[in-house]
């Protein structure tokens, strides 16, 4: 009995040292149900159906539009997807999406001009913030099916920064929002997301961390 005290000692304090180095768990979105997206808001000419584990998204009309969740009070934050794009030419990534969704500022990855660039939307109108030239757009590693990438977007205070596939893409200063929900979308296209993992010091730890990556969390903590 006591070995065994000590044991879950041993994991309290661990886990509380975890917790204290990571005060704002991930939330991880993996897309197993239409749940998981029933309080997100769609955008004008905004689609969005969970197929086969993926979110599938489709954005017409020109618009650049897509779906977004979250709290508009969160701040400093880095968003992380696996997306593929079945249709169309655009990927978009949105950051700190005002309400209502016309203003904020969204990565593109474009097949037209073969680049990703950064924008930044107030009173509905584009501005782009690239800040040079556009990085040119990375080939696939993995185009079955349609091109697939693993994109970040981190906001923390007045700097935006974009990577694919780990590379780093844009890093620039601007200073128009502070706060606001994250999102995804595209402009005459259909992507399907794998996942979707948000964090940082903007999102409240009651922002619920799933119950499988707490157990997840517990197994490994057992095994060491």
């Amino acid at each position: 009995m006591k070995q065994l005290n000590v044991q879950c000692l041993c994991i309290c304090v661990c886990f509380a040292f975890i917790l204290a180095i990571h005060p704002a768990l991930a939330i991880r979105y993996e897309f197993d149900s239409e749940k998981e997206i029933a309080d997100w808001e769609l955008g004008p000419q905004a689609t969005a159906k969970v197929k086969d584990g993926m979110l599938e998204l489709t954005v017409a009309g020109g618009q650049n539009s897509g779906i977004y969740f979250g709290e508009d009070n969160w701040t400093d934050y880095r968003m992380e997807v696996k997306a593929r794009k079945l249709v169309g030419p655009y990927f978009h990534l949105f950051a700190r999406v005002q309400e209502p969704a016309v203003d904020f500022y969204f990565l593109e990855i474009s097949y037209n001009s073969h680049t990703t660039s950064l924008f930044m939307f107030s009173g509905g109108a584009a501005n782009e913030i690239t800040g040079g030239p556009r990085p040119k757009r990375p080939d696939s590693k993995d185009d079955k099916g349609g091109d697939a990438y693993t994109i970040v977007f981190e906001v923390e205070g007045e700097t935006l920064r974009t990577y694919i596939d780990g590379k780093l893409m844009v890093e620039i200063q601007d200073k128009t929002y502070d706060k606001g929900r994250p999102g995804l979308g595209g402009r005459d296209s259909t992507v399907a997301y794998e996942y979707v993992e948000i964090n940082g010091q903007g999102i409240p730890p009651t922002a619920v961390e799933p119950v499988d990556k707490l157990a997840i969390t517990w197994a490994e903590l057992k095994r060491k």
